[in-house]
């Protein structure tokens, strides 16, 4: 009988210990860290550039057509000022309308961003940085905003 009893309180033990293991496992903290922001990042560099428009308007090639077929009027004579009045109202549109375009021409911004989660990504912006590098910023629809 004594060894019955013997074998029932080691079982007894055994299945307490069994059973507080899950409990011991879940009160103990792991390393408690707050949950990363999958779409946060922060600002690594600030690239800023002009494009100069796709298109103009004409007023700029019709513009320069005309002054340099002026000046190309200027030079010679006969067969060769023709050709001159020609060359010059060619080149003269040309250079007006590249003239415009520069005019009209738009800021954009490329900012780098490494993110939280790992990687990069670099969002292209219209305008002057808005963002200083180390910046904390978030995307939201596409777009960066401050964190």
């Amino acid at each position: 009988m004594k060894a019955f009893s013997t074998i029932a309180s080691r079982l007894a033990l055994a299945a307490a210990i069994a059973g507080a293991a899950p409990l011991a496992a879940q009160a103990a903290p792991q390393g408690h860290r707050a949950p990363q922001c999958a779409n946060c990042g922060t600002v690594v560099s600030n690239h800023t550039y002009e494009r100069a428009a796709e298109r103009a308007s004409g007023l700029g090639a019709g513009g320069g057509a005309v002054v340099g077929g002026l000046l190309g009027n200027q030079i010679g004579s006969g067969n060769g000022r023709t050709l001159a009045t020609i060359a010059g109202a060619v080149g003269g549109a040309y250079a007006g309308n590249r003239v415009e375009r520069n005019m009209h021409a738009v800021t954009y911004t490329d900012v780098r961003v490494r993110m939280a989660k790992g990687g990069y990504r670099t969002f292209t912006e219209q305008g002057r940085p808005r963002f200083g590098n180390g910046e904390h910023v978030r995307v939201l629809q596409g777009r960066l905003v401050r964190n």
